[in-house]
C-alpha cells in the first residue's frame, strides 16, 4: 500500500512526496520491527529444534551405553571392560556359546601362557565385585598369587608355576604327607548365585580373561539332592590340573569319614607327595551338568546352535 500511495501522491506534486515519503518510511520501519520479531521467533524455533536434535541422539547414547537392566532380575548389568555393550544375545549362550563367540579355542591350547600376576587378579576381583558380588574380598594375609589361607601355617602347600604340556599348574612347595588338607575351597571358591550372574560376569570380563574363567568353571552340588551351583576360585588354587591316569592323581575330595565325595570341597593328599611334584586331581570327581546349573541351555553363537 505505501509504494501505491507514493505513486497517486506524486502525480499531484512535490508537496506531497515528503509526506508520501515519509508513510513509507513509516511502514517500512513498521514492516522491520516485524519481520525482526519473525526472525527472532524462527531462530528461536530453529534453536530449540537443534538443541533436541542433539539432546535426543545424546539420551539414547546414555540409555545404550549406560547400565543395561536384565528383563529377567531387573538388576543392572555393567557393561564390558572396554566400555561397550555387551554381546547382542549374550543371554542365550551356554558355557560352549562363551567359548566360541570369544574365540577361546587357540588362546587356551597355548601351554605358555604365563602364570596370572597380581594386577590379573585384581582386574578379575575389580568386574566381580562390580557386577556379581561387591562384599567378596581377597585373604587379607595371603595373596591370591600364593593362593589364601589355609590354616595357622598360612597358605596351602603348593605354588603355581608352568607344567609341560599342561600349561599352568600347583606344585608341592614342601614334601607332603599322605592325609594333610591341600585344598579347602570353602575357605576360598567363588559360588555364583544363578547362571545368569555367571554369565554377567563372562561378558563384563576382557576376552583372554572370560577365556581363562571358562577353563576355570566348574559345576558341583554340594550336597545330595541339592541344586547344581556354578563355581570357579579367584586364586591360583584353580590352577590345579587333572592326571593323565588315575595313577597321577594325588589329591581327591573326601568328607568328614575321610571317603571321596563329589559333595565336598575339601582336598586331601591320596599318597605321600615329593616337594615340587605336580598337585593332580581328577576332574570327573564332580559331576559336569551345565544345563542344570543354568550355563547350558541351547545357544545361538554366530548363527551356529550349540548344546552344551
Amino acid at each position: 500500500m505505501a509504494i501505491t500511495h507514493r505513486r497517486i501522491v506524486a502525480a499531484n506534486g512535490d508537496s506531497g512526496l515528503h509526506e508520501s515519503a515519509e508513510t513509507h518510511d513509516t511502514s517500512k520501519m513498521h514492516g522491520r520491527k516485524h519481520c525482526t520479531k519473525q526472525l527472532n521467533k524462527s531462530l528461536a524455533v530453529a534453536a530449540a529444534l537443534v538443541f533436541l536434535g542433539l539432546l535426543i541422539p545424546i539420551k539414547l547414547f546414555e540409555r545404550r551405553h549406560h547400565d543395561i537392566w536384565s528383563s529377567q532380575l531387573r538388576q543392572p548389568i555393567v557393561i564390558t571392560d572396554d566400555g561397550s555393550a555387551p554381546p547382542k544375545d549374550w543371554q542365550r549362550w551356554g558355557f560352549y556359546g562363551f567359548r566360541k563367540n570369544f574365540n577361546c579355542n587357540e588362546y587356551l591350547n597355548d601351554g605358555t601362557k604365563p602364570i596370572p600376576t597380581m594386577e590379573y587378579w585384581e582386574t578379575v576381583l575389580a568386574v566381580y565385585n562390580r557386577v556379581v558380588d561387591p562384599t567378596y574380598k581377597f585373604d587379607n594375609e595371603v595373596p591370591p598369587t600364593e593362593g589364601y589361607r589355609l590354616n595357622v601355617d598360612g597358605a596351602q602347600p603348593y605354588y603355581a608355576k608352568l607344567s609341560p604340556g599342561k600349561g599352568r599348574g600347583l606344585f608341592a612347595s614342601r614334601d607332603i604327607q599322605k592325609g594333610e588338607i591341600m585344598h579347602n575351597g570353602t575357605k576360598s571358591d567363588i559360588v555364583f548365585p544363578d547362571g545368569l550372574s555367571w554369565k554377567r560376569f563372562m561378558v563384563a570380563l576382557p576376552r583372554e580373561m572370560a577365556c581363562d574363567l571358562s577353563e576355570w568353571t566348574f559345576t558341583q552340588q554340594f550336597k545330595q539332592g541339592g541344586p547344581m551351583r556354578v563355581v570357579s576360585s579367584l586364586n591360583i588354587a584353580i590352577l590345579m590340573n587333572e592326571g593323565d591316569t588315575l595313577k597321577d592323581v594325588n589329591v581327591q575330595p573326601e568328607d568328614g569319614n575321610g571317603q571321596p565325595s563329589e559333595y565336598s570341597a575339601v582336598f586331601y593328599a591320596m599318597r605321600d607327595i615329593k616337594k615340587d611334584e605336580e598337585i593332580l586331581m581328577d576332574y570327573s570327581v564332580y559331576d559336569t551338568d551345565y544345563t542344570a546349573a543354568g550355563i547350558g541351555h541351547t545357544m545361538e553363537a554366530r548363527g551356529t546352535i550349540f548344546l552344551a
